[in-house]
């Protein structure tokens, strides 16, 4: 049966009952009307603790965090749980799961060694076998009679046995032969004798003799010589072509510049390595009587030419040569030309005058 709340509004304070009365609800309000005397707590509160109240009130509320935060933790914690069950699967954690593993259980001591005697008799079920005398094994459900006549029974001589067949050779049998051959380390290969070099050829020896003393000694007329030999003894060598330009040289050095020129005159310099030089020498040579062919070899050496000191020979050769036929106009050219490649050049001074003299 349910009954209805009583109204709290009719329920009377135990001080707040009437006076007298013998039962304990009026005892009781005595003794709380006694122990609570009129006027010992102030109806109300002091003003320091009201305006402590108020202050109290008015402070704003603990903020939260901001709303951005939030889905950054769910994240974080998202990516810590996936990290763990990685882990866990890819054995990051294994040696520490090892640790924690059965922890609490002792490990299982080993059994204990018995003596051979001390061992607990064998299951009936497994037949027990003895050993005999000469060490053969016997049933011990076998009654000994049956062993006794076993053993007093004749022997057959066994068959004899049958021979081996002989193993093929075959793709099987490579395996072995291969290990017995690195068995033993097979003996070193016989050093190979390198062959002596060869001594140099006669005409070699004849051409570098003569070369050292035109080169090495600086001894022109010792030099033209050997190199007269040479070409006399070697006539279709090899080397007669060097031997011959070789000869200009020396004949350079001993101011024979005809016979420079006419040795020149017969060389094929096209074949030569030198044959930039050797053009322009033979230009040099030929500026002297005959101008013309001499400033065709100026020309040439200008347009191939690779080095300044070469550039400069051949730009003063050509300027002196059109001089010489009446050309003042190329010979002003190729002054001016030199003046700004070669200001500190040997013909400078004199290619400045005589750009003064003929403006």
């Amino acid at each position: 049966m349910k009954h209805d709340p009583p109204d709290v509004d009719s329920i009377l304070r135990w001080r707040d009952r009437p006076e007298g009365g013998t039962s304990d609800e009026d005892r009781a309000a005595a003794l709380a009307r006694d122990a609570v005397a009129a006027g010992a707590f102030s109806a109300g509160l002091e003003d320091r603790r009201l305006s402590a109240i108020e202050e109290s009130l008015k402070t704003a509320r603990r903020a939260r965090p901001p709303f951005w935060l939030r889905p950054v933790l769910v994240a974080g914690l998202l990516s810590l749980s996936v990290a763990s069950v990685m882990g866990y699967e890819t054995g990051w954690f294994a040696p520490l799961r090892e640790r924690l593993r059965f922890r609490s259980i002792p490990p299982a001591a080993p059994d204990p060694v018995e003596h051979a005697k001390r061992r607990a008799p064998r299951s009936q079920a497994a037949p027990a076998q003895d050993r005999s005398d000469d060490g053969s094994t016997v049933r011990a459900d076998v009654p000994a009679a049956a062993v006794a006549a076993a053993e007093s029974a004749p022997t057959e001589p066994l068959p004899p046995p049958a021979p081996r067949a002989p193993v093929a050779k075959g793709p099987s049998a490579a395996p072995a032969r291969r290990v017995a051959m690195f068995d033993s380390p097979p003996p070193p290969p016989p050093a190979a004798e390198r062959p002596e070099p060869a001594a140099p050829s006669e005409e070699i020896q004849a051409l570098e003799h003569a070369v050292g003393l035109l080169r090495g000694k600086h001894d022109a007329p010792a030099a033209l010589a050997a190199l007269d030999d040479y070409i006399a003894r070697f006539p279709g060598g090899a080397l007669v072509p060097e031997a011959r330009v070789a000869r200009v040289d020396a004949l350079l050095m001993l101011d024979r510049a005809d016979e420079a020129l006419g040795a020149l005159e017969k060389l094929p310099l096209d074949a030569n390595r030198r044959s930039t030089e050797l053009q322009l020498i033979r230009g040099e040579l030929r500026a002297r009587a005959d101008c013309r062919r001499a400033e065709a070899d100026f020309s040439a050496v200008l347009g191939r030419v690779r080095t300044a000191a070469l550039e400069e020979r051949a730009l003063y050769g050509r300027a002196a040569c059109r001089t010489t036929l009446g050309n003042a106009r190329g010979a002003a050219d190729d002054l001016r030309r030199y003046v700004d490649r070669f200001p500190n050049g040997p013909h400078a001074d004199w290619a400045r005058r005589w750009l003064e003299n003929n403006r």
